[in-house]
This record gives C-alpha cells, structure tokens and sequence, in this order.
C-alpha cells in the first residue's frame, strides 16, 4: 500500500514539464510530504477534461457516493487498487475503462523490512521532476472528484530485502498522454499500453525514521540517511527493483 506521496513541483515546473495548466493555480499548493490517511487533495487530468489539471481526493470513492470519505475509507482503503484485481470490484470495475487519469507527482514512499527492521525509502527522478502515475477517478454526488493510484505486482523477489508493500505505482511517460485519455480504447487495448510503455526509471533511497510518525513533515525529511543495514539506492524501471551496494 503506498499511503505517502511528494509532490514538491511548483504550478510552474507542473505547466512547463507537461505542458497543462492547472484549472485553479490559487488553490494549489507543493507538498513535501501528503499523508493519504488523512483527506487530502492531489492534481490529476481527466478524460473529461484533459488540458488542465483538476483536484481531486486520494482515495476513490463509488461513483454518485453520498456519505463521508472517512466511512467509506474505515471499510476500505482505496488509496491504491491493484489493475488485475479492477475486475473483481463492482463499485469501481468502470471506472479503468470510462475515467481513467494522469496523476503528477514528484515522488512516492515505501518501505524495506530488512534484518528485522523498518526503513522507508523515497522514490524520485534523478532529475527531482515531476512524472505521471496512472489513475481512475469517480465522482461522488456532490460533484467531487476522488482518485486512485493503479498499482502492479513487482516482478521480482528481492533476495536480502522484503517490500511490504508488494506493489508499485503504474508510472506513465508523457508520450502515451493522448493514449491513456482516449476513451475509444477497448479494455485489451488498455492492458497492452501499460504493458508496453517505456521504462520511468526511479531511484529510491533510505530516509529517516521520523518518516513513520504521521504528522512529521520537514524540508530535509526527502534526504539521504545512511544506515548499516540498508542499500544506499534502490533503483526502479518498471517493474522490477535493482540494489546499488
């Protein structure tokens, strides 16, 4: 379960990278640290309206739903929803193939059990910029949006470390933006382009500790720590993890 996400780009860095303007600039905001335990609001681009980013809350809730987000959270987290088991959930099972989004982030948080211990590790561009991860999103009755990363089994076990998560986020390039919005696509069509996307490689490293307190968020919290036990860097393409002694 990826519950933490950074997104440190500016509303400038997010126009200029993608080249979309975010629909209301006055009322966004860069984060180092959002907490998806809490309601929080995160920039995604729609199919109903792919040339600007819109807000909407992680944590996707049945289209048309009218109670609280919180309630529908305690009963089930949907933060992140794996792709092979949309089909499986009928409350959401449309949405892959009517809503389905862009959402830019500048970085995600997991965490290694190694030797019996916790580390979290940060995953990030060498660059530091921002990048997509594919997303659904619904739209409760009120008119909120409400979004959910998609996520994939890691295809390879790695040997000295555990990830407890056991899934990573779908990353996107921005060459298949016209693709992943186009509502024509039929649902082999949709499958076969996240298969077949070119590699976003990532580079994770180990963080402190403070990352597992809740409400710690702090402007050197993204810094490498060194610790005995764990890599130094991590690095992802894919779907598969690699460790840099």
């Amino acid at each position: 379960m990826i519950y933490k996400l950074s997104n440190t780009a500016s509303d400038t860095t997010l126009k200029t990278t993608f080249n979309i303007p975010l629909k209301y600039p006055y009322f966004y905001r860069k984060q180092i640290l959002m907490n998806g335990l809490e309601e929080v609001t995160i920039p995604i681009i729609t199919m109903e309206e792919s040339k600007v980013m819109v807000p909407a809350i992680w944590g996707i809730l049945p289209e048309n739903y009218k109670d609280d987000w919180e309630t529908f959270q305690e009963v089930f987290n949907s933060l992140n929803i794996s792709i092979q088991s949309l089909g499986q959930l009928s409350w959401c099972n449309t949405a892959l193939m009517e809503r389905r989004c862009f959402i830019p982030i500048t970085g995600y948080f997991t965490s290694y059990l190694i030797n019996g211990e916790l580390y979290p590790y940060y995953f990030h561009q060498e660059s530091g910029g921002p990048f997509f991860l594919a997303g659904i999103y619904n739209k409760t009755q009120d008119g909120f949006l409400t979004a959910a990363i998609l996520t994939t089994s890691t295809n390879q076990e790695l040997k000295s470390l555990c990830n407890i998560n056991k899934a990573i986020p779908i990353m996107l390039p921005n060459t298949v933006y016209d693709e992943w919005l186009n509502g024509d696509l039929a649902d082999f069509e949709i499958h076969q382009l996240v298969k077949s996307t070119p590699d976003i490689k990532l580079t994770g490293h180990p963080i402190s500790k403070e990352f597992f307190k809740n409400n710690i968020s702090y402007t050197t919290m993204l810094s490498p720590v060194n610790y005995n036990d764990a890599p130094r860097k991590i690095i992802l393409s894919g779907s598969t993890e690699r460790i840099v002694p």
